[in-house]
């Protein structure tokens, strides 16, 4: 038995392992998914090619002989070409076209399939006559032919006697045409699996497909209308070029046997004709008569039109009957079967040239039991060793059976099977993928909320500590603004005596003034207000560098308030608004006191130089009256200012009480606060415990 020819390339690279292939294969376990990408077990293959197309990322492609066409004839080779229905279709009615460049390149000959079709036609229907089977499944799909042989050898038995119509042909030259007896021949076609047909029969040499002669013409700019429309060398055939199209075969047959058709089953596509023909062989091995006895089956669903091998794989169902239809048409008018009256001669004249080229036994085939590789490749697991594949993708029950087909395969047992034979992985199972994810997530997700958790309880306890410390800054602040508001009151109660002993002064003053004006006072007198004035005074400067200590005090507190609310940060920023205040009101107090401080020096010095001069008095009268004039001015600038002054500590006093007030304000939050911190750490680690 040979090994199966590869007809299917996969690019590792390409393959992104998604599987969508194995969701298309009908076998399925000619794919192995278990590593980083689905590589082929050409030996289980059919050859099929759904996954080329199938595949969205290029990673497969068909292998045929193109290259090794090509190469034969540089080297002068003798080929002659067989060209399959499919090319209506495919090269647009260009066939004749088609066949002009073939004998251009150096093709000796050119033959139509659908000829061959004919006489497999006849093939057929003369194996009915003569031995009656109870079931013919036919065999113009290579494709279907190694599914048979491989995963169904019940149906072998039942597999047509006659060979596909490209088999017909190439025995039609063989024997019909001498001088083409010797030449390779090379198949136009529409399916990458006909290459292994060839090496089975041995009928065949190069298997190009339609796909890649195209793609050759356009990669080398060839135009097939610029070429003379060249006829086949055989004889044409009629309705025979419908094989091509589902139904094909029964259409033909129905020409030699009116009335087959109601004895024919037509079925195509995958996955329908694997079912049918899985169930056909249950069938049968039950001893079963069929229903239907001839299988008019092809694999792809729009027939070989539009096989692994062809160009037009989005051209409408329309369109691509059409080509073919109208082909068929232009044959029976070319045969004058649509003739009512002359149809009957003409029929029989069609029979005759098919007799010419047909001769009994010499188109029919063998087949091979390929059953044994499949059993050497794949083993069916016991029930206990599915089980323990079943648990492995996470699967403990038949609710965990989702059949969902995400992997590929048509069942979650299938699967298991895959994986039970080294084909698969659980990673590639839907299932699988979400409980490991789940499982993840939850147990990420437990560790997240306990280290948040513990981050949390953390920065609370932090909190708690900053709390406890701005209660201790709060009530720092707090004294230090009590303390700051009995100095401030004891300041205004000193400012309050100052401006009451200037007013003395003032009155003194002007008694003294009064007195020198109208000269009624003695000048001992004026000596002895002179003496009271100097002992006043004295007390003034006393009481006024009082004031300015008080000042500094005063701005010394506001400095210690405002770095009491930097530590405090944003639960000081009122604190640091009203230290900024005292310290402006300290500022302008310690200004209004070293002003006052001068006005006194000066007041001072004017009263010393009038009790000096007071001895004199005659003699400097007039000097006492100007001074006592101009002590009088400056008394009421003292008085001035020291008004000024007591408003600006009573703004101070207003200042320090809203202080107070934010103080206390602050006190009761920072507790709050504290209690609250105790509260979410409780909370906190409860929720840790929880989870």
């Amino acid at each position: 038995m040979k090994n199966l020819t590869p007809v299917i390339n996969v690019d590792k690279d390409k393959c992104c392992n998604c599987h969508r292939c194995i969701a298309v294969c009908p076998v399925k376990l000619c794919n192995n998914g278990s590593g980083d990408y689905v590589s082929i077990n050409h030996e289980l293959c059919i050859g099929c090619g759904v996954c080329i197309e199938a595949c969205t990322h290029e990673a497969r492609t068909g292998i045929d002989d193109t290259d090794l066409f090509f190469d034969a004839l540089k080297n002068k080779e003798n080929i002659v070409a067989i060209v399959a229905p499919a090319v209506a279709v495919n090269f647009k009615n260009k066939d004749l076209e088609l066949n002009g460049w073939l004998k251009s390149i150096g093709v000796k000959a050119v033959f139509d399939v659908s000829f061959g079709a004919e006489l497999t036609t006849k093939t057929y229907v003369e194996q009915m006559k003569k031995e009656n089977p109870m079931l013919m499944i036919s065999q113009p799909c290579p494709a279907l032919v190694t599914f048979i042989e491989t995963y169904k050898p019940e149906l072998i038995k039942y597999l047509a006697k006659g060979d596909s119509p490209m088999a017909h042909t190439v025995e039609l030259i063989r024997n019909f045409y001498p001088e083409y007896k010797n030449c390779k021949i090379a198949a136009i076609s529409p399916c990458f699996a006909k290459r292994r047909e060839f090496d089975e029969n041995g009928r065949g040499d190069f298997n190009v497909t339609m796909k890649n002669l195209d793609k050759y013409f356009r990669e080398n700019n060839i135009d097939l209308s610029k070429f003379p429309k060249t006829e086949y060398d055989n004889p044409p055939a009629e309705r025979a070029v419908l094989y091509s199209t589902p139904g094909g075969l029964m259409r033909t047959a129905e020409r030699f046997v009116p009335g087959i058709s109601q004895q024919t089953r037509k079925i195509e596509g995958a996955p329908e004709v694997f079912e049918y023909l899985a169930n056909l062989a249950n069938q049968v091995t039950d001893g079963k008569k069929p229903l239907f006895k001839l299988i008019d089956c092809l694999n792809c669903g729009k027939g070989c039109n539009r096989g692994a091998g062809t160009t037009n794989q989005h051209l409408s169902l329309d369109e691509l009957e059409s080509l073919v239809e109208n082909r068929a048409q232009e044959r029976k008018l070319r045969w004058n079967t649509l003739n009512s009256f002359g149809k009957k001669f003409a029929i029989k004249k069609l029979n005759k040239k098919i007799d010419e080229y047909w001769k009994e036994g010499l188109y029919e085939r063998k087949y091979t039991d390929r059953s044994e590789v499949l059993r050497a490749k794949i083993k069916t697991p016991n029930h206990q060793e599915l089980q323990e594949i079943l648990k492995q993708m996470e699967k403990y029950s038949t609710k965990d059976m989702y059949d969902c087909g995400a992997c590929g395969y048509h069942s979650c047992e299938q699967m298991a099977v895959a994986i039970f034979n080294g084909l698969n992985k659980p990673e590639n199972c839907h299932h699988y993928v979400l409980k490991r994810a789940k499982d993840n997530h939850a147990s990420e997700l437990k560790k997240a909320i306990t280290r948040i958790t513990e981050e949390s309880v953390e920065m609370l306890n932090q909190t708690k500590k900053d709390v406890a410390s701005l209660v201790n800054i709060t009530g720092t602040m707090a004294n230090n603004v009590n303390t700051s508001s009995s100095e401030i009151e004891d300041m205004i109660s000193k400012i309050k005596s100052i401006t009451n002993i200037i007013e003395n002064n003032y009155q003194i003053v002007t008694d003294l003034e009064n007195a020198t004006q109208s000269g009624r006072t003695s000048l001992a007198q004026v000596s002895s207000l002179v003496s009271d004035i100097e002992n006043e005074s004295d007390q003034l400067v006393e009481m006024s560098e009082m004031v300015g200590q008080i000042s500094e005090q005063t701005n010394m507190l506001a400095m210690n308030a405002a770095i009491e609310a930097a530590h405090a940060g944003e639960v000081g920023a009122g604190f640091s608004v009203v230290s900024d205040e005292i310290r402006k009101l300290a500022e302008d107090s310690g200004e209004e006191a070293r002003q006052i401080n001068n006005v006194l020096k000066r007041i001072k010095q004017m009263i010393d130089d009038a009790y000096t001069t007071s001895g004199v008095a005659q003699k400097e009268f007039e000097n006492v009256v100007t001074l006592a004039s101009r002590m009088k001015e400056h008394e009421l600038t003292v008085k001035s200012s020291m008004t000024e002054q007591t408003e600006t500590n009573g703004r101070l006093l207003e200042s320090l009480a809203q202080m107070r007030d934010e103080t206390k304000s602050v006190e009761t939050a920072a507790g709050n606060l504290s209690s609250n911190t105790e509260t979410v750490i409780k909370s906190i680690s409860n929720i840790g415990k929880a989870t």
